[in-house]
């Protein structure tokens, strides 16, 4: 049975400030939006940078931006193992809808079917280096991560958290940071080493969205990002702690 939230996602739309609860497979969950109005907040954050409207730079930049609002967390009350892709790595495709509507999708409480979860591979990426990690050309743009709450080291929490941002946002960091010129930037690029020397409390839930793998010991977690709209990066708030490393798959 496919993970259609999408009938609950127009709900959220109409209400982003709201909470949803549903039930699948008879288990209940909770499905609320990270972070709401996240084109005001983009506008907000980045007014003096550039000094056009949002829509006009995206396209004086030549970099979409279709967000309205971004990331979306559905918590399990219980337990649940689902299936989001198949053996050739075909997201489903109700999955991928609410990816393409609001960017990251975070699921906890839920872990893979045990045939996939020894699919993919884990990987530890670098402190607030933002990167895409397949092109745009490639049949599997989404990335996939998890927390497997059966292995006996990603059954405790991580104290390394995954940050997200839409492509746009990494550009105008990249302009108010000073390390290129707005007269002459344009595109996407596929690494932006930003943010170092950002207090991160005033971007995290504002224009930047964290998925903290923070859940209590023995919980699963998963977050699907589609890497032709946004940039992820680790966040190591200790850089002593870079924590173990996450499952990573890719599909398309």
């Amino acid at each position: 049975m496919p993970l259609d939230l999408n009938p609950d996602l127009d709900r959220l739309f109409a209400n982003p400030m709201a909470e949803v609860s549903g039930v699948f497979e008879g288990k209940k969950y909770r499905l609320k939006i990270v972070i709401p109005d996240y084109a005001r907040n983009v506008t907000d954050f980045y007014h003096d940078v550039t000094g056009i409207s949002l829509p006009d730079l995206c396209r004086r930049v030549e970099i979409p931006f279709g967000y309205k609002h971004f990331g979306l967390v559905c918590e399990f009350a219980a337990p649940i193992e689902l299936k989001l892709h198949d053996d050739d790595m075909a997201l489903e495709q109700s999955v991928k809808s609410l990816v393409d509507r609001i960017g990251p999708v975070s699921i906890k409480n839920a872990y893979l079917s045990s045939q996939q979860r020894s699919m993919g591979h884990r990987n530890r990426f670098p402190h607030l280096s933002f990167h895409v990690d397949r092109s745009s050309n490639q049949p599997t743009p989404y990335s996939l991560f998890s927390r497997d709450p059966f292995d006996p080291e990603q059954i405790e929490p991580r104290t390394a958290s995954t940050l997200f941002v839409a492509n746009i946002v990494a550009y105008l960091q990249l302009i108010k940071e000073k390390q290129a010129d707005f007269a002459t930037e344009k595109g996407i690029r596929t690494l932006y080493n930003i943010f170092a020397k950002t207090d991160m409390s005033q971007a995290i839930n504002r224009v930047v969205l964290e998925q903290a793998w923070n859940a209590p010991r023995g919980t699963g977690e998963i977050c699907i990002q589609d890497n032709r709209t946004v940039q992820h990066a680790s966040y190591y708030r200790d850089a002593a702690r870079q924590g173990y490393k996450i499952g990573v798959r890719y599909v398309g």
